[in-house]
């Protein structure tokens, strides 16, 4: 059985605390200011995927990585670097998000 508590409070702390902000949060997703990277919330509540922006430079996504994982595990999070995505805006004005 999946654990649906997701300690959402703690996840926002952090990212603030590192200078980032909380634009949206839907389902497993959390959205970060500029888009740079997303994360999503895995199976059980304190484990999260890093997905960077298939845009963003690899010396921010490096610098990002860096203080967002020793950081979360502090916070008791664990936080995995899982890979890229990209959002494209549909005829629908739906978002899809595609993660590589």
């Amino acid at each position: 059985m999946k654990n649906t508590m997701r300690p959402l409070g703690t996840v926002m702390q952090l990212l603030e605390e590192l200078g980032h902000e909380v634009t949206y949060a839907y389902e497993d997703l959390v959205f970060v200011n500029h888009s740079d990277f997303l994360l999503q919330f895995a199976d059980t509540g304190n484990v999260l995927n890093l997905f960077f922006n298939y845009d963003c430079n690899k010396h921010d996504a490096d610098a990002i990585e860096t203080s967002i994982i020793p950081a979360g595990d502090k916070k008791g999070l664990s936080i995995i670097n899982k890979g890229l995505y990209s959002v494209s805006e549909q005829p629908d004005e739906t978002l899809q998000i595609q993660f590589f």
